[in-house]
């Protein structure tokens, strides 16, 4: 896990001062043993438990390599807006580098809470997909760790009912109807927790019907629902999706309560912890009648505005280190993180193979939820719409005529254009969806933001 130091310390102040956060070593070395010695600053950053070792390991690696001090503290997404207004406009910001859920940004920059990164450069390695967007043709983000769900299929129990991996929507029900037959109960689970898991499962499916969730009651929602309904009703789905999400799936998974899951790819690294790993198929899951859909999660780097210059020469070195090769090749084998390096993933413990092949494959399909100011009332129609159309089994074209008519209202109160306007393209599924594609983030569910 040794991160390379760079060969002329004296060169990192310079590099600092024109704003550059990496070079040609892979963005790790910008800094020399002791060169910020007495400074101190505190990164925030949401973990797992599980997550939280390698992350510690590695700013003590930082601390050592620099002199720098760094207290590591968890500032949820939805917290930190209101943090940062009440001390940066105090003039004191406690914090000196977030790891920022990456559908949480636009208020940051409209308030003006954040440190203008323009001039930074990236080192060589980061994935041109993973670079967070602009604002206003400025950089105010840094990559750090993107994530998107992928499938488990549980292979003995597969077998058992003659069946499968899915790797389309009819399928998927196909698979469902097999293994609910072999057991005698549904087998199958949806990620349909209250809140963000929800609005990430009904985004995907929406948008693989080539759907947009910004409207909820266009042609592809309304065919999307109304799947999902079917498979409710013929009890298909098991009923423990109701409260399944980044860390009850996993015991689903264990328990055989589901026999077939998504889920965030920390799930293997738990299941591979308890040698558990190999029972289960992983790849990257099912695709819809339009296109397959992944929501593209993940956490971003910012600084805060008004931050010292000796803390913001700290900042930018550690969220240089943190997006070095070395770096993001320990959170990939220690976490199961996906990277935002190309070059991070030579070093992938065997038995997770097949996971980073998944990961890989799914972001390739990956989906940007966009960054409006109104996404909340959007995710909170989408689990409206759950309980009333899935669930209930109220028409799906009349209920989401209603419950888009809400998001009109909240988007035209935030003064946003609406309906949205249609991107030409299909990249990153924007166009699919008529939706820019504008990075979204790795929802508050995930154990990552």
């Amino acid at each position: 896990m040794r991160v390379r130091r760079a060969a002329v310390a004296s060169l990192m102040a310079l590099a600092l001062l024109l704003g550059a956060c990496g070079g040609d070593d892979g963005g790790s070395g910008a800094v020399g043993s002791g060169e910020l010695e007495g400074t101190e600053i505190t990164f925030s950053v949401s973990l797992a438990e599980e997550e939280q070792a390698a992350v510690q390991d590695l700013l003590d690696e930082f601390e050592a390599d620099t002199g720098a001090t760094v207290n590591l503290t968890s500032v949820s997404s939805a917290d930190l807006p209101q943090k940062l207004r009440v001390e940066v406009g105090a003039g004191d910001p406690t914090i000196h580098l977030f790891a920022q859920d990456n559908l949480a940004l636009k208020v940051l920059v409209d308030e003006n809470l954040v440190e203008d990164l323009t001039e930074v450069e990236l080192p060589d390695g980061i994935i041109e997909s993973m670079i967070p967007e602009q604002f206003n043709d400025q950089t105010f983000f840094l990559p750090f760790r993107p994530n998107v769900r992928i499938a488990y299929a549980n292979r003995e129990r597969l077998e058992s009912a003659d069946a499968e991996r899915p790797t389309t929507h009819t399928e998927f029900r196909e698979v469902a109807e097999a293994v609910a037959e072999e057991a005698g109960t549904a087998k199958v689970t949806l990620s349909l927790a209250e809140g963000d898991p929800a609005a990430v499962t009904i985004s995907e499916w929406i948008v693989s019907f080539g759907g947009n969730p910004l409207l909820l009651n266009d042609e592809g929602s309304v065919a999307a629902f109304e799947f999902l309904q079917g498979m409710w009703r013929d009890n298909l789905l098991a009923r423990e999706s109701l409260l399944a999400k980044f860390d009850t799936e996993v015991d689903y998974l264990q328990g055989e309560t589901s026999w077939l899951a998504q889920n965030w790819p920390v799930t293997s690294a738990q299941l591979s912890e308890q040698g558990l790993l190999e029972r289960f198929i992983v790849y990257e899951g099912w695709e819809g009648p339009e296109r397959a859909a992944h929501v593209i999660g993940g956490d971003v780097l910012g600084i805060p505005r008004g931050v010292t210059e000796d803390e913001k020469e700290a900042a930018l070195a550690l969220a240089d280190f943190l997006i070095s090769e070395d770096a993001q090749k320990t959170l990939v084998e220690s976490n199961a993180w996906p990277s935002v390096r190309d070059d991070a993933y030579s070093d992938v413990p065997e038995d997770q193979q097949e996971t980073f092949e998944a990961i890989q494959a799914a972001l390739e399909d990956g989906w940007y939820r966009p960054n409006v100011s109104y996404w909340s009332n959007v995710s909170e129609q989408m689990n409206a719409a759950v309980r009333r159309i899935i669930v209930d089994g109220e028409p799906a074209q009349a209920t989401l005529n209603q419950l888009n008519a809400a998001i009109a209202s909240a988007a035209e109160a935030a003064g946003a254009e609406y309906p949205p306007a249609e991107e030409d393209g299909d990249d990153n599924g924007g166009g699919a969806a008529g939706i820019s594609p504008s990075p979204g983030t790795t929802p508050e569910e995930s154990p990552t933001g």
